[in-house]
């Protein structure tokens, strides 16, 4: 009679193993605590802007009736008109010689802006066309 080849295949102990190996590895994920970018929180917050400035243009054209976003550079916090107040993220500022505040029109032009978030040497820029109203977002 012939011998059976074995079965291919993990042992018990291998498998502990690798679940030790990788219980370890995700235990020193967890003690670094939660990943965290820079980039992303100004790019967040670019977004957020851009988003709040294409929101008010909208509202100029729909309700025929100017509107405003206000721009805190004390307090790091935007506003649509007397609308609730959203705050930058920490460490996010505004540059130096930006805007404080972008009208929209009800024909859909705006008053022209450019606005620059910086955050550890980082900066996003954008821009409000004056004629067309169209955000742009610049940077990383």
């Amino acid at each position: 009679m012939r011998n059976s080849a074995p079965d291919a295949g993990f042992t018990l102990i291998e498998m502990i193993v690798v679940v030790l190996v990788l219980g370890l590895i995700g235990t020193m994920l967890i003690a670094r605590g939660p990943l965290h970018s820079t980039t992303l929180d100004l790019r967040g917050a670019a977004q957020s802007l851009a988003l709040a400035l294409r929101q008010a243009r909208m509202q100029a054209i729909v309700s025929g009736a100017a509107t405003t976003v206000t721009i805190d550079p004390v307090h790091m916090e935007y506003a649509q008109g007397h609308g609730a107040r959203q705050a930058l993220p920490r460490g996010v500022a505004l540059a130096a010689g930006s805007a404080t505040g972008v009208t929209f029109y009800p024909d859909g032009s705006a008053s022209g802006a450019r606005l620059a978030l910086v955050e550890q040497g980082r900066q996003v820029t954008l821009r409000t066309n004056w004629l067309t109203g169209a955000v742009t977002v610049d940077g990383p």
